[in-house]
């Protein structure tokens, strides 16, 4: 589709929100292009009961309506798929009827789409996969029920867009998927780059997180590779900015090795715009992704938050799991560390201390700004036929 064709072209989102994702994003993207028509709608995630099912409803950029469901189920989590499933057939053919193109966000909500397409007269259906992980559930009836609803879903969707090309190629490994009944091309996390003024000025001694604060994810590592770095940067600094289940355990462990000074532990910082200033004044930002885990997300993902980083400038030290971290060394904007303090110390520091850092940095900021979100769906559009 021509950039034109999406500007007249009524186009569904369909959802499973918990945070913003690939799927908000692309509402965005196609609201601040005045698109003839948009219709978001989310579902929340599993069994969160929080928050109901959402629709809005966009002409021209402008939000012209809203629509929330009145009941909120409580079920055991197959019932809770299966509601999902009915709820989103009833949605498709509502707020879908004759829509240019329906992007789902996983295969249950495309596979609904797909069997409601005929009575909505949805053109096309795209399969937007976020995810792999080889066991998805432990229960063995619903990983297979998955598994027969991803082949449905990605066997008759028009285009599958994984964010990376590992997320499906699993798939295919595995046997789930026969790679001749699918056409799919990829449509990567995309990134929001500041401007060149807003990534020029920088702290090296100063090292970002974002992002869970959680063991096995990182957290564990804080402390140690702060004073690790010590030895060789005596006034490193490093600011840990997210929520998680062991964000208070963190806290303690700062002050009690005395790095109150050094260790800045944030906490969830609720605008984005703040949690952008913070990354765009840092040296380098790390991402210890957890190796040990042979049933991960994170070996098939594409992680929003190095996204972030790039988008500020930010070279990256990480370890080597998700696909994007060859690409960050390839490209030379970044470093791949073990899962170990002192290692991530020794790398940290050679990044902010190298005679390359400015070309590191240069080199981030291009990749974050190769990948800037309408660069990625003006791309994945035009693929689509």
């Amino acid at each position: 589709m021509t950039p034109e064709k999406v500007a007249t072209a009524k186009i569904v989102i369909f959802s499973h929100y918990a945070t913003t994702g690939a799927c908000e994003e692309l509402r965005d993207w196609l609201v601040a292009g005045r698109a003839r028509e948009v219709v978001y709608v989310a579902f929340p995630f599993g069994r969160d009961l929080r928050r109901p099912i959402c629709v809005e409803r966009y002409r021209g950029g402008e939000r012209v309506s809203e629509h929330r469901s009145r009941f909120r189920w409580k079920l055991p989590e197959p019932f809770a798929y299966a509601k999902d499933f009915l709820y989103a057939f009833g949605y498709a053919v509502r707020f879908g009827r004759r829509a240019e193109v329906l992007v789902a966000g996983d295969n249950l909500l495309a596979a609904a789409a797909l069997a409601a397409r005929g009575l909505a007269g949805v053109r096309r259906v795209v399969y937007y996969m976020i995810d792999f992980t080889p066991v998805r559930f432990a229960n063995r009836l619903l990983n297979g029920c998955y598994g027969m609803l991803d082949r449905f879903a990605a066997t008759r969707a028009d285009a599958v867009w994984p964010l990376t090309p590992q997320i499906i190629q699993g798939r295919f490994k595995a046997g789930r998927l026969d790679e001749r009944r699918v056409n799919w091309y990829t449509v990567p996390y995309g990134s929001h780059p500041l401007t060149e003024s807003g990534t020029a000025a920088c702290d090296r001694r100063q090292v970002v997180y974002l992002g869970d604060v959680v063991r096995n994810k990182g957290a564990e590592l804080f402390v140690p590779m702060v004073q690790a770095l010590k030895r060789s940067m005596p006034d490193v600094r490093l600011t840990v900015i997210g929520g998680g289940k062991d964000l208070e355990a963190l806290r303690a462990e700062v002050r009690a090795a005395g790095l109150e000074a050094q260790v800045d532990v944030c906490g969830f910082v609720e605008r984005i715009e703040d949690a952008l200033t913070r990354l765009a004044g840092a040296g380098v930002a790390i991402a210890p992704y957890y190796p040990h885990d042979a049933n991960s997300f994170t070996f098939f993902a594409d992680p929003g938050k190095i996204k972030l980083y790039l988008g500020c400038g930010l070279p990256v030290v990480l370890t080597d799991v998700p696909p994007i971290a060859r690409e960050l060394v390839r490209e030379g904007a970044g470093r791949i560390a073990r899962y170990d303090a002192e290692d991530f110390a020794r790398e940290v520091a050679a990044v902010l201390t190298g005679e390359t850092y400015a070309q590191m940095r240069g080199h981030a900021r291009r990749l974050g700004v190769s990948y800037a979100w309408p660069e990625v769906f003006k791309a994945a559009f035009d693929r689509l036929t």
